[in-house]
């Protein structure tokens, strides 16, 4: 039984413009849903961890530095972010593209966050297209398509500004030309083992949890012309790719990769040893529960793909090997978020989802013909449907809470401006304020990795931007900035009359950073903690409550 005839075929969408209108109705959806949710979030609140960091890295390239965040790597969001920085600012003639670049900071984010919703989207789009004709169609693209829907953790993380959005557009366009390479007839072209080795060069660029993805190179095995271009292009354009825009990822980033391959804390801390078995399998159970039928696709898929094998007496099959090595591919995932723990880490797998119930019931249908093709689609559908609807549902949830929550900080920062208009204005990291964002990007890049020079050039690109001062109390690195420079509350009290700090944390010695000395009044408001000096904290409370 040829793929053609083992899946659900679409005779009653004999227009070619009726089966490309189904294809293309998932990639709409997506694209709609995503950018009415980025309107939603705030770049300065929930995500100001980890997007502040890649936008502050795209700026520092264009600025001329080159990157100086390798530890993902990120090589790939960061040219976007560069990309972006540097036309913007040529249509603008900008004389300095600091300044410019602080100026607009946030809307470089969100720029960069609808760039990547396109990019995904045209993935989503093309993929389509190849996995229709692979399978002759269109209701097995719709469920390939599927893939980024199957989790909200999943959704969340492809708008936001980080690699796992462009991940998510490489993976599923790589995993269109893994399908085609399964069920073609013929075996796979030189031509297509290369596009394969490019697409992984660019997914491994992109986020190191990538690599896992290079055993559906399975597929490929029919050709060995294939698999060689797959190989030679794959290693070459990583290599090529990261010496041009990101050495850190090869001179730096695979020693960090070991420092966590080694010791057992998040980031290469704690003590050595690769994991604690006390939390590996509570996370990897919490991790199956949390998408359970995506579980059960891979699972069913790796078993399809055995049992065929076994049956046959062979292993040369590529649909069987593929459905095999996407099981490995789960599992791999599996075991390295269990040990460092996030559910998003899981997305370079789940997003796969989809494309694996294409060749599940390809398999399903070669291995048992009784079974009608219409059943196992319609099953498959319904499932897809459900993952999605659930996603959306909670979504929306988390849309409503964190607009709220953004809008409480932005009220807040407006209370301490109107309370103390020449106070000095602290804030920390997480507590949605929305003059504070920059400040994560440069502790990620220039702080550690940049010299005096180019700090103080933002620094003072910054002053010439912005006429008030910008006050970081440091979430992670417990110093006290302005503008990017470091200080100390000795030195604001001198300066200022009054100072206000909001932060998220109830402080003491050490993540006071010298403020406690200064003997300040405290409160909570909105579940933010505010400490001042000078001035009385209730009297941010009552400008809060006036709003």
């Amino acid at each position: 039984m040829s793929s053609r005839d083992a899946f659900f075929p679409d005779r009653q969408f004999a227009d070619a413009r009726i089966r490309t209108a189904l294809i293309l109705i998932v990639p709409s959806l997506y694209l709609i849903a995503t950018l009415l949710y980025s309107s939603q979030m705030a770049v300065w609140g929930r995500q100001v961890d980890p997007e502040s960091a890649y936008t502050m890295n795209g700026l520092v390239a264009a600025a001329g530095y080159g990157s100086m965040k390798y530890d993902h790597p990120g090589t790939t969001t960061t040219l976007l972010v560069e990309l972006i920085v540097r036309v913007w600012a040529f249509v603008a003639r900008a004389p300095d593209i600091v300044e410019f670049g602080l100026r607009h900071y946030d809307a470089i984010t969100h720029a960069a966050r609808t760039s990547e919703a396109l990019v995904l989207t045209a993935s989503l789009a093309t993929g389509g297209l190849i996995v229709a004709r692979a399978t002759g169609s269109a209701i097995a693209a719709m469920l390939f398509q599927a893939g980024p829907l199957v989790h909200a953790d999943t959704f969340h993380f492809e708008m936001v500004l980080i690699p796992e959005s462009l991940m998510v557009s490489i993976a599923m366009l790589g995993l269109a030309l893994v399908i085609k390479a399964a069920l073609d007839e013929e075996p796979p072209s030189a031509g297509l083992g290369a596009l394969s080795g490019l697409m992984f060069a660019l997914g491994f660029s992109t986020k190191y949890l990538y690599l896992p993805l290079a055993a559906l190179g399975v597929c490929l095995l029919r050709s060995p012309r294939a698999l060689k271009w797959a190989s030679v292009v794959g290693a070459g354009a990583f290599v090529g790719l990261n010496l041009a825009f990101n050495p850190g990822t090869i001179t730096r980033g695979f020693g960090w990769l070991t420092s966590i391959a080694t010791h057992k804390g998040r980031y290469g801390e704690g003590e050595a040893g690769f994991v604690d078995l006390a939390e590996f399998w509570s996370n990897m159970g919490e991790i199956v529960t949390a998408a359970p039928l995506v579980f059960a696709i891979f699972l069913a898929g790796g078993l399809a793909g055995l049992i065929a094998c076994i049956r046959r007496r062979s292993w040369s099959d590529p649909v069987s090997l593929t459905l095999i090595a996407a099981f490995l591919v789960y599992g791999a995932q599996l075991a390295a978020t269990s040990k460092h723990f996030a559910l998003h880490y899981m997305m370079a797998s789940w997003v796969l989802a989809g494309g694996v119930l294409v060749l599940l019931i390809v398999q399903i249908r070669r291995l048992v013909p009784a079974i009608p093709a219409t059943a196992l689609a319609a099953v498959a559908g319904a499932m897809c449907v459900v993952m999605a609807g659930q996603t959306f549902a909670q979504i929306r949830r988390e849309a409503l809470q964190w607009s709220a929550w953004d809008a409480a900080g932005a009220r807040l920062s407006q209370a301490v401006a109107e309370a103390g208009p020449a106070c000095a204005n602290v804030s920390a990291m997480f507590v949605h304020a929305p003059e504070n964002d920059m400040n994560h990007g440069f502790d990620m890049t220039l702080q550690p990795w940049g010299d005096q020079q180019k700090r103080e050039r933002f620094s003072e690109a910054y002053g010439r931007a912005f006429a008030v001062p910008l006050l970081d109390h440091g979430f992670y690195t417990r110093v006290l900035k302005k503008n990017f420079r470091p200080t100390t509350y000795a030195k604001l009290a001198a300066e200022y009359p009054c100072i206000v700090l909001r932060i998220n944390e109830t402080l003491d010695a050490a993540s006071g950073i010298g403020l406690l000395d200064l003997n300040p009044d405290h409160c909570a408001i909105a579940g933010i903690q505010v400490y001042t000096v000078g001035i009385a904290c209730a009297k941010i409370e009552a400008a809060y409550a006036r709003k």
